[in-house]
């Protein structure tokens, strides 16, 4: 259950666009095409943002990151947004 706060925690501290991004992926399920739309802004910037999120938050739970988001966002994530 740690873990778990510490994530969310995490989440909350990411820069507001990378949160937003972040949210919109694990917690609305779009994929990057969608969120680029959705934001006007490009897919390569949805990937950077998603790679900062997500070298942000492993750096304080470890390789468990993955199976946490399961938990926390009841999805798993598509292997293209596998990072």
């Amino acid at each position: 259950m740690e873990l778990i706060n510490i994530v969310k925690q995490q989440i909350e501290l990411l820069p507001p666009k990378c949160k937003e991004t972040f949210l919109l992926s694990r917690h609305e399920g779009l994929t990057n095409v969608e969120i680029a739309i959705y934001l006007n802004i490009s897919t390569k910037a949805v990937e950077c943002q998603m790679t900062r999120a997500f070298s942000t938050i492993r750096k304080k739970v470890g390789e468990k990151l993955h199976t946490i988001l399961f938990l926390l966002f009841g999805r798993h994530p598509r292997r293209s947004q596998l990072i």
